[in-house]
């Protein structure tokens, strides 16, 4: 990962972590949302993240999906939260799920473009 995206990307989760989402630089944050959820879905689950977490969550992600340029999932995550009781329902679209996601590879390239074009509106943690 180049040196400057991987700053990049772990000022993002830190931004998360430490609740400082909404002060961030806009691409800082527009990571964050595709981190939190994604870092989340695939140790644990689509089920479980539906379950544990609550819209603002998913839409979050798909902002920054379309952010860096990547079809949006509002609609594909709208279905699922519609339908968070049917955990059968909501195992059968694991897949889908991680069709839709980007590889990591595709991402960090969509990433490293938005960075070099607009690195006003990335932090990387350093004042």
């Amino acid at each position: 990962m180049d040196p400057t995206l991987h700053a990049v990307w772990n000022h993002s989760i830190d931004v998360w972590l430490d609740d400082a989402f909404e002060t961030a630089s806009q691409g800082t944050r527009m990571l964050a949302g595709v981190q939190h959820l994604h870092n989340n879905v695939i140790p644990e689950g689509l089920a479980w993240a539906v379950e544990t977490f609550e819209e603002v969550t998913f839409r979050r992600a798909a902002e920054g999906l379309r952010y860096f340029g990547f079809p949006d999932l509002d609609p594909f995550f709208t279905d699922l939260l519609a339908n968070r009781e049917d955990q059968d329902y909501i195992n059968s679209r694991e897949d889908e799920y991680l069709e839709l996601f980007p590889e990591d590879e595709e991402l960090e390239e969509a990433i490293l473009a938005r960075l070099s074009a607009f690195p006003d509106e990335f932090d990387n943690g350093e004042p």
